[in-house]
C-alpha cells in the first residue's frame, strides 16, 4: 500500500506539473486571460478527513494568493470546478470585509456545497481523484487563474512554492490562508488618487498636488514631489501627501512626478503627469455604458464587449486622442487613448463616440484596454494632462444587455436601456 501510495503521489505532482502553468491559462476562446488582476491559485486540499478542520468540518478548498501591490476585493467574481462552467458560483458582494484579499494576502474558499455558511463557502466541491479549478472575473469570462490536478493524497495539500510561482510542491502540514515558504513577502509602497487642485487653474491660484500613498508593510521611508527640475518632500496628513507650490505664469504647462520608497529601498515612481496655467477643459460626459453584454455586437465583432459612449455638447468637434479612460478613479491614466488616427477619435459637435472596453487595443484606437465589471465599479474620462477628470461617475450592480444612460443626452438624469443606444441619441 505504501508504494501504491508513492506512486499516486508521484503521478498527482507529474500531472500537475504538466497542467499547471500560471503564464499558460486561456479562457474558453482559446486566447490569453487578459486579466489584470494580480490574483493566483496558490494551494488546495481534495482530500480532507482530518486536516486543516473550518467550524463545519473538514471541507475541500483552496486559496488565493494576491501577489500585487493593491487589495482586491473577489465579491462578484466567479469560481468553478469546471472549465466547461466558468460561472458555477459566484462570490457574494454583501461582505467586503471577508472578500478582500489585502497585498500580499492570502484567502481560502471552503469548496464544502455549504453557501449559508458565508461568503467564501462554495458550492462545489473538489474531486479527490482530479479535478479543475478556476478563478474568473465578475463577467464571466476572462479568466483571472486556472488549473487541473490528478490524483491527490488524502490530508495533503499541493501548493505552489514559492508563493505565487510555478513549481508545485506537495504539503504534508498544509497552509491555508499562510505562506507556503513560512517567508512574509515584502512590497513597495503604492501611489493613487493623484490630484492636481483647483481644477481650472489661474495665474493668481496656489497650486497644490497631492495622492493616497501606502505601503503594505507599514514602513514608508519618503515620498518626494519631481516638478520641474525641481524635487521637494511632500507633507503627510495620514495617507495623503500633499505640496503646495505657489503660482505660476499664464500658459505654463509644468511636469511632474512622484516617487515613494520604504525602509528596504523598494522604489515607487508615478507616472509623469502635468497641468497647465489657464488651461479650460472641454464640456464632454460619459452619456452612456454598458458592463455586461451577452448579446449586443456593437462593434461587428460577435463577441460582445462591454462599451462606453462619450457625448459632445459643444458647438466645436473635439478630439479625445491623448484622453484618458480609467475603471477605478484611484488611477485616471490606466488607458490612454491613442493620438494617432485624429479622424477616428473626433467627436463631432453634438455628436457620440463609443469606447469599446475589451481588452482588445490591437484592434483599433477606440478599443480600450480596460473591462468594466458587471458587479459595479468606476469610469472615468481624463484630460491629456493626466490630472484633470472631465467626467465620472460610480455605478452599481449591472442587468445584461441593459444600458445606463443620460435622458437627455448630458443631463443628470440617468436611465436603464432595455434597448441600448450606442453611438445616437438616448433622448
Amino acid at each position: 500500500m505504501k508504494i501504491l501510495k508513492w506512486l499516486s503521489s508521484i503521478l498527482a505532482l507529474a500531472l500537475i506539473l504538466v497542467a499547471c502553468n500560471i503564464d499558460d491559462t486561456v479562457d474558453s476562446e482559446g486566447e490569453g486571460n487578459g486579466s489584470e488582476y494580480k490574483l493566483i491559485i496558490n494551494e488546495y486540499l481534495a482530500s480532507n478527513d482530518f486536516c486543516c478542520y473550518s467550524e463545519f468540518d473538514y471541507p475541500d478548498w483552496f486559496e488565493i494568493y494576491n501577489y500585487g501591490t493593491e487589495a482586491v476585493d473577489i465579491g462578484g467574481m466567479y469560481v468553478s470546478d469546471s472549465k466547461n462552467d466558468y460561472t458555477q458560483h459566484q462570490i457574494p458582494t454583501t461582505d467586503p470585509l471577508t472578500t478582500t484579499i489585502e497585498p500580499g494576502g492570502f484567502l481560502v474558499i471552503f469548496c464544502d456545497k455549504n453557501i449559508n455558511a458565508g461568503p467564501l463557502h462554495v458550492a462545489f466541491a473538489l474531486g479527490s481523484g482530479g479535478d479543475d479549478i478556476t478563478l474568473v472575473e465578475s463577467d464571466g469570462r476572462t479568466i483571472i487563474d486556472e488549473l487541473t490536478f490528478g490524483p491527490q493524497d488524502t490530508d495533503y495539500s499541493m501548493g505552489l512554492n514559492p508563493d505565487g510561482g510555478t513549481i508545485w510542491q506537495q504539503y504534508s502540514t498544509p497552509t491555508p490562508g499562510k505562506s507556503n515558504t513560512g517567508e512574509v513577502p515584502s512590497f513597495p509602497p503604492s501611489i493613487s488618487d493623484i490630484n492636481v487642485t483647483p481644477a481650472t487653474i489661474q495665474p493668481s491660484d496656489n497650486v497644490r498636488i497631492s495622492a493616497t500613498v501606502t505601503d503594505p508593510d507599514g514602513d514608508l521611508a519618503s515620498v518626494t514631489l519631481t516638478y520641474g527640475t525641481d524635487e521637494v518632500a511632500m507633507t503627510a496628513n495620514g495617507d495623503t501627501y500633499y505640496s503646495d507650490l505657489g503660482t505660476f505664469d499664464d500658459g505654463t504647462v509644468m511636469s511632474f512626478f512622484i516617487t515613494a520608497i520604504d525602509a528596504e529601498e523598494q522604489t515607487t515612481i508615478s507616472d509623469t503627469l502635468s497641468f497647465q496655467v489657464g488651461y479650460v477643459p472641454p464640456v464632454l460626459f460619459i452619456n452612456e455604458f454598458l458592463a455586461s453584454n451577452d448579446n449586443i455586437d456593437v462593434d461587428g465583432t460577435g463577441t460582445f464587449p462591454d462599451w462606453i459612449e462619450i457625448y459632445n455638447p459643444g458647438s466645436e468637434a473635439v478630439d479625445i486622442g491623448g484622453y484618458f479612460v480609467t475603471d477605478g478613479l484611484d488611477e485616471l491614466t490606466a488607458w490612454q487613448i491613442p493620438e494617432t488616427a485624429s479622424d477616428t477619435t473626433t467627436i463631432p459637435a453634438g455628436g457620440f463616440i463609443v469606447l469599446i472596453a475589451n481588452k482588445t487595443p490591437e484592434l483599433g484606437v477606440l478599443h480600450v484596454n480596460l473591462k468594466l465589471s458587471g458587479g459595479g465599479e468606476q469610469i472615468g474620462l481624463t484630460a491629456p494632462n493626466g490630472t484633470t477628470v472631465i467626467d465620472s461617475l460610480t455605478y452599481l450592480d449591472q442587468t445584461t444587455d441593459v444600458s445606463e444612460g443620460r435622458k437627455p443626452d448630458g443631463s443628470d438624469n440617468w436611465e436603464n436601456f432595455t434597448t441600448p443606444t450606442p453611438g445616437i441619441s438616448n433622448n
